[in-house]
């Protein structure tokens, strides 16, 4: 399985509890990802949700869920082989700049 790394939107089957597994954008640095062997994702959906969810626009790829972050290790990818879309640098920077203004400093 390869790493995946930030701007990576990926299929996780054995994190999810969806038939299927869930898609997730990965918005943490490579950095982080190496230091402390686990990966801050946001989930990605294809239809906008309405309610208290934060969003933010991936274009093509869908909708990412950016008022809701969460840590997994690397097993929560287990299955999954490679990204399913590779984001621009910009879209994932976008997203992952709403996460630090919600989360704060």
């Amino acid at each position: 399985m390869a790493s995946p790394k930030f701007g990576e939107v990926w299929n996780a089957p054995s994190g999810s509890v969806l038939p299927g597994g869930m898609l997730c954008l990965v918005v943490s640095s490579d950095d982080y990802h190496r230091i402390r062997r686990q990966y801050i994702i946001v989930e990605v959906v294809s239809e906008p949700l309405a309610g208290d969810a934060i969003l933010c626009d991936l274009g093509p790829v869908g909708t990412a869920l950016t008022g809701a972050p969460f840590t997994v290790g690397p097993s929560w990818f287990a299955g999954a082989d490679e990204p399913i879309a590779v984001l621009e640098e910009s879209t994932a920077r976008r997203a992952a700049d709403q996460i630090r203004a919600i989360l704060g400093p």
